[in-house]
């Protein structure tokens, strides 16, 4: 920009010729060319010197100094010739003429004394101006819209390459497919950024919409995935990082299940953080998962069946406790998590962040296996890669991945919107023979642990050694007895 504004400059030149005593023969010539060809340098360098300027000052009766004079002059030998151009540059061009002239007058004096022999004589070699300093009609340099121009195309061409630099160090998700190439497998669901809804609460399902329809979606997708041959019922959901959307995903999937008549629990594993029973208006709790694990309350006592009059439950974290690691490494959390499989056709559990803790990993493990959520334009490929490595040393499954805040345009809600006004009803799920009946509202469902025999048993939980963090548990167990 500064180039843009700045003061036009104009330039004078003034052109010497260079030459030497001439010899009587052919040889003499030609050496007497070289010679002066080799002055000419010389005196290219004296014409910018301190006393060359300081006479010029004096011819001229100037105030300028002789150093910001020699800083206007530059001398250039012309190539395989004896001539030497004296140019003078200044913001005026009557004194850009004036000091190339000033300039070459002096040197042309100076070389003459510095050629003449102290015994006098004539001067060895010497210098003629051959064409006084011209008046510059035009500011030298590049115009202003010459430069304007190549100020456009420089920043256009910087932005390209801030551009692509940024885009290859930006390792963030931005289309669902490269989330499906580090996971190496399919999205269950792709989610769409929401702008206008409330997060603090859980989606409104009667109110139609494209959110609503990729939840159902997900829903569909979920029922025919399957973990070590099974369909999974204890679903972990998890995520790389904070502010993934790994709650809001949490809170929706039960309502969407539970909305096909599934009895759903929502446990907040979130041990680190909770924050489901405040989000819910729960408020908070003198037990939950933490006292349940820690032996103090059984988990019937704990989990919440009206919970604001959805449809599903809650077992929310309880207190958090000061020493949570022993937590989940215990035979009590496996038993928790088989009493909840008994009694419920679906319990989804919110875990913490892999990148803060193993929590999530641990209770995939305990459980049929993770949803592994990522957010388009927040979560990074690395944070995904290690996150997936993190359920693998755990031997826990991946159910899949869950993508969330895909950008769409108005035009593809409302079409969205305009189709889920009239949504088919579902077809009713045929249930397995151990599968509980379908949930009405809260208000009006059944305890889920009441039985209509009081002697009668919850199934038997099934074997989960499989699963790598439980097994290590009792095997450490069996050795300490």
């Amino acid at each position: 920009m500064s180039s843009l504004i700045a003061t036009p400059k104009y330039a004078s030149t003034a052109q010497l010729f260079v030459t030497t005593q001439s010899g009587t023969s052919v040889g003499d010539a030609y050496q007497n060319n070289l010679f002066s060809q080799e002055r000419v340098v010389s005196y290219a360098a004296l014409a910018t010197s301190q006393q060359v300027a300081a006479r010029a000052i004096d011819q001229l009766k100037s105030t300028i100094s002789p150093d910001d004079l020699r800083s206007k002059i530059t001398a250039t030998p012309v190539t395989s010739t004896v001539l030497l151009n004296i140019t003078a540059t200044d913001s005026d061009p009557v004194a850009a003429q004036t000091y190339a002239n000033a300039v070459s007058d002096q040197l042309v004096q100076l070389v003459s004394e510095l050629e003449t022999s102290r015994r006098g004589g004539t001067p060895a070699a010497g210098a003629v101006l051959v064409d006084d300093a011209d008046y510059p009609s035009g500011a030298s340099g590049l115009g202003l819209v010459t430069r304007i121009g190549l100020g456009l195309v420089g920043g256009l061409v910087l932005g390209v390459i801030v551009a692509i630099l940024a885009a290859l160090l930006d390792t963030r998700f931005r289309r669902r497919e490269r989330v499906e190439e580090v996971a190496g497998s399919l999205t269950l669901g792709v989610l769409v950024d929401d702008k206008d809804r409330d997060f603090e609460k859980a989606l409104d399902l009667s109110a139609g919409g494209l959110a609503v329809e990729r939840l159902r979606e997900l829903r569909t997708n979920l029922q025919f995935a399957r973990t070590n041959g099974d369909r999974p019922k204890v679903i972990s959901v998890t995520s790389p990082g904070h502010a993934d959307g790994r709650s809001s995903t949490a809170v929706d999937l039960a309502s969407v299940l539970a909305e096909v008549g599934r009895s759903v629990v929502l446990v907040d594993g979130d041990l680190v953080s909770p924050s489901l029973a405040e989000r819910l208006g729960v408020g908070s709790t003198s037990s939950g998962l933490a006292t349940v694990l820690d032996g103090q309350h059984p988990v019937s006592s704990a989990v919440i069946t009206d919970v604001g009059g959805r449809r599903w439950a809650l077992l929310p974290a309880g207190p958090v406790p000061s020493v949570r690691g022993r937590l989940w490494s215990d035979d009590r959390a496996a038993e928790t998590i088989d009493a909840l499989r008994s009694r419920f056709d679906y319990v989804i559990i919110d875990t913490p962040p892999l990148s803060d803790c193993a929590d999530g990993a641990l209770i995939a493990a305990l459980g049929d296996g993770a949803l592994v959520i990522a957010r388009l334009g927040h979560t990074k490929m690395a944070d995904l890669r290690r996150s997936l490595e993190s359920l693998s040393l755990a031997h826990a499954p991946l159910i899949g991945t869950v993508v969330t805040g895909e950008q769409v345009g108005r035009r593809d809600a409302t079409a969205a919107s305009s189709k889920s006004d009239t949504p088919a009803s579902p077809p009713a799920p045929a249930s397995p023979p151990s599968a509980a009946p379908a949930a009405p509202p809260a208000s009006t469902q059944r305890d889920p642990w009441q039985t209509s025999d009081p002697d009668s048993k919850p199934p038997s939980a099934p074997d989960r050694s499989a699963h790598g963090v439980h097994r290590v548990a009792r095997e450490n167990d069996d050795e300490n007895r």
